[in-house]
């Protein structure tokens, strides 16, 4: 047999055009998910030439690597035939495998057969491309295990194609180390089919075909021609791509900025906005030492319309009202809807005459019948009056003594007006006992904590948990957190209460560790007076180790607006929680400051789109280009999205479509008891519902269930 040498110089670059190659097929795969029917399938042919074209030149280099004491010719219309072969099975197998939502076992295998086929057949029509007298002698046991390395080496280069085409978090590292073991693969296979080859002693090449030199020549130009040409397209279209993010960003922050200051179903200023708008009119007015007044503003019996004739004609209904309300306004005033049917006015530089004969022409104009989905609705208001300064010279007393005249005028007999009298305060002081009660819970253990599972998106599988405190009431039975949360934070017990919580979630983890479930999360609530606590940092590392966890298992939750409030601190404190391993997350994300460059400065990984979003999703498609936004700009600043609120198979599908990570809901599970999980999962294994014998899986509408402990 003819002895053969091998040049190590080409053998690693052609090794480096096949992993060149592979990066840029796995880069142009990623380009398809989310892009146009066109310009996806620009992406399919771009990712298939270039995978094919390199197979190609890697297989002519490794060629051009055999070295014989003769000058080898090639047959150009075998050579052209590979060249072809290899780019129709390349695009035709990416074509196959790599779009969709889920790759299926006959279209791996379909596409697999096919990619295979085709680098087999051009290894072998090359190698038949060789201008020789004789004919090669094959070792026939080495040919099949270059076959059987085809099929693996196509088949794991498929599956990288179609899992890693989403971007997320490390996909760059991933892609490079893709590439390598794809390039290895077809090195491999390339190599193995060459030592297969025999020749003669005694044999010669034929005259004419294309020679070593001028194929070195074809070779290298359309190696680097192919890779110049994909390397300008993909900088052009990331720079597209970062544009219109870019435009999408900033749109989004306007969208966002008006959604944290209006109400999204009339238009008005909400909550946030209001409290604004008091501010700036409390300091002018202590300047000016002039009069202003605050009206809370109440529908009466608004519950029985919506009982009655539905929730859309009691959105309209709200529509209707604040439209007639703001009719009979002045310049000046500022009208805002704090939820459902209550309202709340500023009447600035006002007297008692202009008071009263506002709040008469208010009530009057609500009389007057409402004709709304073919029905006369008649409605009358409810209106307290505060003033300034007689009645408090802060945002919290004033607001206070409104809302008691307007109880008070309830109290009556609805469909009036009053301004605030000290008598009326009485009717709305909590009862003493329920403060006594709520100072003795945690000593007689009366809190627990539930927990309202997080699912994989594109495995509908349990991810972890979010831990929500409850609290026993020994007379009013389980009560949800918006009932006495905002007296623990009041009155300091947050903070005990909030180490017990801490402590009770580790001990929660650690159990469900030992029961073989250590790839579970957990995640609480820091509620703002937490985050202020000098000591929560060392109290939660401390119960970790203490129970013996890794603290990325961890998700602490902090609001936007908690996160903003004090951004000095917020940044020293996240980044000592990032740097000891646990998982920041922003929750509730959209409702507060939304200052979505803020995150750039914030050492979050995780994104929680609040519930809002995911409510208007089907119904207003603005919504959901806010979500797809939001998950696209998460991805750039490599952070997790958690979509909460799902309540509907539709919203999951879109969600999960839209490349959302994790999903959470009542349409998986409501919150439960620790006790219930093992149901929960077992109910998971299983195609029927499971119900516990003697629980109560029963809870309260998601928006008041966040843990702030």
């Amino acid at each position: 047999m003819l002895d053969v040498s091998w040049d190590p110089v080409l053998i690693a670059i052609s090794f480096l055009v096949a992993f060149i190659a592979s990066f840029v097929a796995l880069d142009s795969a990623g380009k398809i998910s989310g892009a146009s029917r066109k310009a996806a399938f620009w992406w399919q042919m771009a990712g298939g030439i270039t995978l094919g074209i390199g197979v190609w030149s890697m297989h002519f280099i490794g060629m051009l690597s055999m070295k014989m004491p003769m000058a080898m010719s090639y047959d150009f219309w075998l050579t052209a035939t590979s060249l072809g072969v290899a780019i129709l099975a390349s695009t035709s197998a990416i074509h196959i495998a790599v779009p969709g939502n889920a790759l299926s076992l006959f279209r791996w295998l379909f596409s697999t057969l096919i990619l295979s086929a085709g680098v087999v057949a051009m290894h072998y029509i090359g190698m038949a491309a060789l201008m020789f007298h004789d004919q090669i002698i094959w070792n026939m046991t080495i040919v099949l295990i270059s076959v059987l390395i085809a099929i693996v080496a196509s088949g794991a280069a498929l599956w990288l194609a179609f899992h890693l085409r989403h971007r997320h978090k490390g996909v760059f590292i991933n892609r490079i180390a893709a590439a390598i073991v794809m390039g290895l693969a077809i090195s491999a296979m390339h190599y193995t089919g060459m030592s297969a080859a025999d020749f003669q002693h005694d044999v010669h090449t034929l005259s004419g075909g294309v020679g070593e030199l001028d194929l070195s020549i074809w070779v290298s130009s359309t190696t680097l021609v192919l890779l110049g040409i994909m390397l300008i397209i993909s900088l052009v279209d990331s720079h597209f791509r970062t544009q219109r993010l870019t435009d999408n960003l900033r749109q989004l922050n306007k969208q966002l900025e008006l959604q944290a200051r209006f109400d999204a179903l009339t238009g008005l200023a909400n909550r946030h906005q209001m409290d604004i708008s008091l501010q700036d009119c409390l300091h002018t007015s202590l300047l000016n030492k002039k009069q202003f007044a605050v009206m809370f503003l109440d529908i009466d019996h608004f519950k029985l319309i919506n009982d009655a004739w539905g929730h859309q004609v009691g959105d309209e209904l709200l529509i209707n009202v604040a439209q007639r309300i703001t009719a009979r306004l002045v310049p000046g005033m500022t009208l805002a809807r704090l939820g459902g049917d209550e309202f709340i006015l500023l009447v600035p530089d006002c007297d008692d005459e202009k008071i009263t004969t506002l709040s008469m022409t208010l009530l009057d104009e609500i009389r007057r019948p409402f004709a709304i989905g073919g029905h006369a609705i008649n409605v009358t208001l409810s209106v307290g009056v505060s003033l300034y300064p007689q009645h408090g010279e802060t945002l919290h007393e004033l607001k206070f003594k409104a809302d008691a005249a307007m109880y008070h005028i309830k109290q009556e007999g609805r469909n009036g007006w009053a301004i605030y009298r000290p008598e009326m305060s009485k009717s709305i002081t909590a009862e003493p006992s329920f403060l006594q009660d709520l100072t003795q819970a945690l000593e007689r253990e009366q809190f627990e904590l539930w927990y309202q599972p997080t699912y994989l998106a594109d495995a509908n599988e349990i991810h972890g948990f979010e831990a929500l405190i409850r609290w026993h009431h020994p007379e009013q039975g389980v009560l949800l957190p918006a009932v006495f949360l905002p007296s623990l934070e009041k009155t300091g017990l947050i903070i005990p209460v909030g180490v017990w919580a801490i402590e009770q979630a580790c001990r929660q983890l650690r159990f469900w560790t030992e029961q073989g479930f250590g790839q579970w999360t957990l995640s609480f609530n820091l509620s703002p007076v937490q985050f202020e606590q000098q000591d929560i940092f060392e109290i939660i590392t401390s119960t970790i180790q203490k129970y013996n966890l890794e603290p990325s298992r961890l998700i602490l939750e902090v609001t936007e607006s908690t996160a903003l409030k004090n951004l000095e601190r917020s940044i020293e404190l996240l980044n000592a929680f990032s740097q000891a391993g646990f998982i920041v997350s922003i929750d509730d994300f959209g409702t507060g400051y939304s200052n979505l460059l803020m995150l750039n400065v914030l050492p979050a990984k995780e994104l929680k789109i609040d519930k809002s979003f995911i409510d208007s999703m089907l119904d207003n498609n603005k919504s959901q280009k806010i979500v797809e936004t939001i998950i696209n700009v998460a991805r750039t600043m490599d952070m997790v999205v958690v979509a909460e609120g799902i309540e509907t198979a539709e919203q999951q599908q879109i969600l999960t479509n839209l490349g959302c990570d994790y999903l959470q809901g009542y349409y998986f599970s409501r919150p439960l008891p620790a006790e219930q999980v093992p149901w929960l999962v077992l109910q998971n294994k299983s195609d029927k519902q499971i119900i516990p014998i003697g629980k109560n899986h029963v809870d309260l509408p998601h928006n008041s269930q966040k843990n702030h402990a």
